[in-house]
């Protein structure tokens, strides 16, 4: 079983007590703009998920399908397994694929500023994406806004915060900046694919996000509890809830569609990655 931190992912076992992410390798930004280039160079040439469902007669196809690992359990498991791969083996022993970390999580070493700047990063990628659901062409998508994950109010509350001790509040940075104009090209043009970035990025901050935040809190203010890592209820609960939601949304989804939404799971990966380097800094 996964939890997701963020745009960054690890696995329940160790999220919740000593979880990093995969993203977290990177010494600097250079590093995950390089990641994430190759992640672009190689879409539609690597499968992570099984075989392709295009076959060539309907029986393959069906086969095809059957053969999606966790398609039995819904499209969440799948959505869940492809992620899984992304993870370190020691993150993963059974499922994860990756390399090991350039820079352990434990050795991360921010500045207050940097955590500043990943707040505001992160908020601008939570902004467009829950005004996006509201408004979006595809109606299905409406239904998930107001799920009690949303994070832009509380993360406006953290930076007033910041303001409140006389700190400049950045703009976001092109991490957060050109993640925002992907995304917009994929609400646009590929609903359901937009959805697999913001199951994980949702996902993600509700598990292994808490993890960094405690971790973030306790290295530089003094275990201060920041709204970004509040609920107004049980988390587990409206995670439980939103599982349901995707997968009956997705039930009737062609095979195809749904490879198409997990074919984008190395690039949410990507993405919050970059957003994530904001933190993933060396003393």
């Amino acid at each position: 079983m996964a939890a997701f931190v963020g745009g960054f992912a690890a696995p329940v076992a160790s999220t919740q007590v000593n979880g990093a992410r995969l993203f977290s390798a990177s010494k600097n930004v250079a590093c995950f703009t390089a990641r994430l280039r190759r992640v672009h160079a190689s879409r539609g040439t690597v499968s992570m998920h099984g075989p392709s469902a295009n076959a060539s007669s309907s029986s393959s196809s069906a086969a095809a399908a059957e053969r999606r690992p966790g398609s039995h359990k819904g499209f969440v498991e799948e959505m869940r397994f492809v992620a899984m791969r992304l993870h370190t083996k020691d993150q993963a022993p059974r499922e994860g694929q990756m390399e090991e970390a350039a820079l352990p999580i434990q050795e991360w070493r921010p500045r207050k500023e940097d955590y500043l700047q990943f707040l505001v990063d992160s908020k601008a990628v939570y902004d467009f994406m829950e005004a996006r659901m509201a408004d979006a062409d595809a109606a299905w998508l409406h239904e998930f806004t107001s799920t009690g994950l949303e994070r832009g109010a509380a993360l406006d509350k953290d930076i007033q915060w910041f303001r409140m001790l006389d700190f400049d509040v950045p703009p976001p940075t092109p991490a957060a900046t050109k993640y925002i104009a992907y995304l917009q090209e994929l609400v646009r043009d590929k609903p359901n694919a937009f959805l697999c970035h913001w199951y994980n990025y949702y996902f993600a901050h509700s598990a292994g996000g808490r993890m960094i935040g405690r971790m973030m809190s306790n290295l530089l203010f003094e275990g201060k509890e920041f709204e970004f890592y509040a609920w107004e209820k049980d988390v587990k609960e409206i995670l439980g809830e939103v599982r349901e939601k995707i997968d009956r949304v997705a039930s009737d989804w062609p095979r195809d569609v749904k490879d198409e939404c997990l074919n984008e799971t190395s690039l949410a990966f990507a993405y919050s990655g970059t957003v994530l380097s904001n933190l993933a800094k060396a003393s």
